[in-house]
């Protein structure tokens, strides 16, 4: 029998999360609402309820990647909608308990996202389940969320989950490296647990087409996240013919190693940087900084604690550890990108459509306090090594001419105060097609193209509504005329183009990265190896230049 052939003891499910892992069945069970219900019934103690869950969220996200960060922000957002709180707190004024009447309200707005018939919306529900038992928890006499259920001491080393449901901030709490694999029953590909699993690059199926009734602990399984199934207690042939294709997996693990451990060129020996986005400093030393050209976005939205940016020095201590860790190598940092779907309490404004409105440069430029603050540290930082200042939301020339007054007005002063000091390369985000159409009248000494916000903007698309999804994508003509536009008018003035967005880190828009000129890219870290490892193999034969040399008119 063939690995790809089904046994009577293989079940189909789901894919949700790619790859192929061995280990011992865990089988969850999850705790039932009803022991987190109290009898109190008072506002106060609802709204300290709601307070702490807000801190224990922000703590977490503040932890955390940019995935991670992105996700329980939502239910951050969540717990600010007084659509959700305000009924509440009308039947905890008419006498019902905070438990039951927070239950009943979160239960009704499950129930409503479940039957949609849009999968983003019904994966939804599943946030609407953890802020639940969160706040439950803390409206408890216990006011403390215990210890994950997926954390088992007395599990076996490597297991793979078993559980009708998981929720979000359950998956971002689990140790992941005594964990190597998920089977969800209650779960859509769709949902943050599915995100989060393919962020982590853990396999995971859903819809598992056999009761988890049928399932005990310690049992062994194989989960096929390539083929959509799980094999229950496998026989002798079943784990041999398995363990051949997992250590074909792994040697081509180990040959993506050796290009990760290599300076990134194409086949045909053309060179390309590849850099890497930042979330936080954790994730980075996870990293060799010998993998990677740099670090070519970071986003300092993550240094954001309680509505608050760090003062100076806080901030210089950060960035001083982003250069220390980079060895030398360039340390690309985005100025604060707030607005849109990044609000900031006392900055950003409450607006009908905040991806149009006060968001990026044009918040630095209004609140110049927080913005000077922040070059001066960036400043000091640059003594330590290669910094490059990145300016998000640019439009016009006029911004990016301001944004330079007020950085040499910060260096001079600092001089004058016998600060150290560098001056940094000073570059601007390159997602406004204003700013791509007119991309010769910014006099700066790098861009980067930010694909997400410049597909959004070219599209009228917003990228985190389901309704318009089918028209957010990379394949228009369009937005590859503007992207070799750029980067005809960086190789014209001596000047790098880089590129940070999504399309940056997907091998199926590496080629026509490379053919419209692109040689430099800023990749998640959990793609670094799978893009060199393409790269290597790809032949240009000078296509690029046959195909953006006259970019710059075409437009």
């Amino acid at each position: 029998m063939k690995a790809e052939d089904m046994s009577v003891n293989s079940f189909p499910a789901q894919i949700a999360s790619s790859g192929i892992v061995m280990g011992k069945a865990l089988m969850m069970n999850q705790e039932t609402l009803d022991e987190l219900l109290s009898e109190v019934s008072d506002l106060d103690h609802f709204r300290k309820a709601i307070m702490t869950s807000k801190i224990q969220l922000q703590e977490l996200a503040l932890s955390r990647g940019n995935t991670e960060a992105n996700i329980l922000k939502f239910q951050l957002s969540l717990l600010e909608d007084a659509e959700l709180i305000d009924p509440v707190i009308k039947s905890i004024s008419d006498k019902e308990t905070c438990s039951r009447a927070w239950q009943k309200r979160l239960d009704s707005m499950i129930e409503e996202f479940e039957e949609e018939s849009d999968s983003y919306f019904k994966a939804r529900a599943e946030d609407l389940k953890d802020l639940k038992q969160r706040v439950l928890k803390n409206l408890s006499k216990k006011n403390e969320i215990p210890p994950n259920p997926f954390e088992r001491s007395d599990g076996p080393e490597k297991c793979i989950v078993l559980a009708d449901e998981m929720t979000p901030s359950q998956f971002i709490e689990t140790d992941w490296n005594q964990h190597v694999g998920i089977v969800l029953n209650k779960c859509s590909p769709n949902s943050h647990v599915a995100i989060l699993a393919r962020s982590y690059g853990i396999p995971m199926l859903t819809d598992l087409e056999v009761p988890l009734s049928r399932m005990t602990s310690n049992t062994p399984l194989i989960l096929d996240g390539n083929k959509g199934r799980l094999i229950v207690d496998p026989s002798p042939q079943e784990m041999e013919e398995y363990e051949e294709i997992v250590q074909k997996f792994g040697e081509e693990k180990q040959l993506k190693e050796t290009y990760l451990k290599n300076p990134s060129q194409t086949l045909d020996g053309e060179r390309v940087l590849v850099k890497i986005n930042s979330d936080s400093q954790e994730l980075l030393n996870q990293l060799n900084p010998e993998h990677c050209d740099g670090i070519g976005l970071t986003r300092t939205e993550f240094l954001i604690q309680d509505g608050r940016l760090p003062d100076e020095e806080e901030q210089f201590q950060i960035y001083s550890q982003l250069i220390k860790w980079a060895s030398g190598k360039p340390v690309t940092i985005r100025t604060l990108d707030a607005g849109g779907d990044k609000p900031v309490e006392g900055v950003t404004m409450d607006e009908q459509n905040p991806f149009l409105g006060f968001r990026g440069v044009r918040i630095s430029l209004e609140f110049q306090n927080l913005f000077r603050s922040q070059l001066r540290a960036l400043i000091r930082a640059a003594v330590l090594g290669p910094v490059q200042v990145m300016v998000p939301m640019v439009t016009v020339a006029e911004e990016i001419d301001a944004v330079k007054k007020i950085l040499n007005e910060e260096f001079s002063k600092l001089q004058q105060k016998n600060i150290a000091t560098e001056m940094p390369k000073l570059g601007m985000m390159v997602e406004v097609p204003l700013a791509a159409l007119e991309i010769e009248t910014f006099d700066v000494d790098f861009y980067s193209i930010g694909s997400n916000d410049l597909i959004q903007y070219l599209t009228a698309t917003a990228r985190d509504n389901p309704t318009v999804s089918h028209l957010y994508h990379a394949n228009y003509p369009a937005l590859w005329d503007l992207i070799s536009r750029v980067a005809a008018h960086g190789r014209k003035t001596g000047r790098e183009v880089s590129v940070c967005g999504d399309i940056a880190s997907n091998t199926d828009y590496l080629e026509k990265l490379m053919k419209s000129g692109i040689r430099s890219i800023s990749v998640s870290p959990a793609s670094l190896a799978d893009v060199k490892t393409f790269l290597a193999s790809l032949s240009l034969n000078g296509c690029s230049d046959s195909m953006s040399s006259n970019s710059g008119e075409l437009i």
